[in-house]
């Protein structure tokens, strides 16, 4: 009986197809630049779980404007107010060979001056884990006429109806009224009735109320065609809204003063206040003071043809003040985001340095274990902030997330040193992405400082490094 011997070729050592050289003779051994760039791919890979994270933060941001809006529907939402102006609706013929022709329009007058003064107070109520600031506002405004600016508002040809003549005022939303509107003309109280005013209306069509982007209230005054002495209007309103509150410019000369016990006021609008205590110390509230003259209020103080949308639409001429809660646990989040492959690398480029200045070494699989550390760290924060406030959040977050990358450092490179260089390597790491959420005017200033830093000290470290590593002999 007899044998055959395997006569199939033995692989060369190194690894490589049968009857080609060993690969080892051509990839060097330990090669730190190789490394390198392995590292960086991989850095780059673990901006794919952030984007992931980004989503989280956005759904979260969308369930935030929710609940804004669920609890806007019940107080009655962001508030515009315009304060009272004098309106008297005509006809006229424009063409006198068609008489019969007729067209409508309004006349409108605006007070000389107007003072407003304006006491809010808010509180944050809290829908599922949001919280919303809502605020209550009393208001009380004071306006003095001259009826004969409204006489002289009427086109030279036009039929006037005066006995529907009005006084209207008006706010964004109706819902948030708290009380009656009261209403007085120079002491003597007026009635007042909601007006229903169209923006849109037939070519025409007869409506005696102006039309505005706001709901508005009326009272009858039965002399403005003939009243001279000057008219002096009170009112007096309490509303309720959530986030934003804004006074129209409602005079020829307006001047506004508001007093609130909310630390963090936003100061948006068209007109910002000449002055306010508002600050980032402020622990009292704030009070502050608009004024807005005739040239820059953008609209004339009478006339047959006035848009009352330009005095009411959002940041136009008005005075307003949003109620923001200091620290928005979304907007910081992401803004940490934007910064995250950053991070990731300067973590990467720690463990790569501990790498290559001492004999231990760090496995791929390891890198991305402690990238995804790294994006969890940003799931961890925007749950602990919803809950606890953005800044108990973030050292809790860094906290856990610190400690466990310097535990994983010392099993990795077998070293309770290099762990503890580890923790203070990882600390500074995160006190840095904490002045980049804090400090938004320099966060980039910041963060290209610290980015030069990395690179430098990665130079001054590996100056020395053999980046090609060694080859086997042929």
């Amino acid at each position: 009986m007899t044998s055959t011997a395997d006569t199939s070729p033995t692989p060369p050592p190194g690894g490589g197809p049968p009857g080609l050289p060993p690969l080892d003779r051509f990839m060097p051994k330990r090669s730190a630049g190789l490394k390198l760039l392995l590292v960086c791919g991989l850095a780059l890979l673990m901006a794919i779980p952030a984007l992931f994270v980004y989503g989280v933060v956005h759904e979260r941001t969308l369930g935030a404007r929710q609940a804004m809006n669920e609890v806007a529907e019940k107080v009655g939402g962001n508030q515009t107010v315009l304060g009272p102006f004098l309106s008297v609706p005509y006809a006229r013929a424009p063409n006198p060979e068609k008489p019969d022709t007729v067209v409508y329009g309004t006349a409108i007058a605006f007070a000389e001056t107007g003072t407003a003064d304006v006491q809010v107070t808010v509180e944050e109520r809290k829908r599922g884990i949001y919280l919303v600031p809502v605020f209550d506002a009393e208001i009380e405004m004071e306006a003095v006429f001259d009826p004969q600016a409204l006489r002289d508002a009427l086109p030279s040809d036009a039929v006037p109806f005066w006995e529907d003549a009005r006084i209207y005022s008006g706010v964004s939303d109706t819902r948030g009224l708290r009380g009656d509107l009261v209403l007085t003309a120079n002491g003597q109280r007026l009635s007042v009735e909601p007006a229903v005013s169209s923006g849109y209306r037939e070519a025409g069509e007869y409506n005696p109320v102006p039309a505005a982007s706001i709901g508005l209230a009326a009272a009858e005054l039965a002399d403005l065609e003939t009243r001279e002495a000057p008219l002096t209007l009170t009112l007096s309103l309490g509303i309720s809204g959530a986030e934003r509150f804004a006074l129209a410019p409602f005079a020829k000369s307006t001047a506004m003063t508001m007093a609130s016990n909310w630390d963090h006021p936003s100061f948006t609008g068209g007109v910002l206040p000449l002055e306010h205590t508002a600050s980032e110390d402020s622990v009292d509230g704030f009070t502050a003071r608009w004024e807005v003259p005739y040239l820059a209020r953008g609209v004339p103080g009478a006339g047959a043809r006035i848009d009352l949308t330009q005095l009411t639409n959002w940041d136009a001429r008005d005075m307003a003040v949003r109620f923001v809660r200091p620290a928005n646990p979304y907007q910081s989040v992401e803004r940490a985001l934007k910064y995250a492959a950053m991070f990731v690398g300067f973590v990467f480029l720690t463990y790569f340095l501990f790498e290559v200045t001492q004999s231990a070494r760090a496995h791929p699989a390891q890198y991305v274990l402690v990238g995804l550390a790294q994006s969890i760290f940003y799931l961890l924060l925007l749950a602990f902030a919803e809950r606890m406030g953005f800044d108990l959040a973030f050292f809790l977050a860094a906290g856990m997330t610190v400690g466990l990358v310097s535990l994983y450092s010392v099993s990795v490179f077998k070293s309770t040193a290099t762990g503890l260089k580890a923790f203070g390597v990882l600390s500074g790491i995160y006190g840095l992405i904490y002045v980049l959420m804090r400090a938004e005017d320099q966060a980039l200033l910041a963060g290209a400082i610290a980015s030069f830093a990395a690179i430098a000290l990665t130079m001054f470290m590996t100056r020395n490094v053999n980046w090609y590593g060694e080859r086997s002999p042929a």
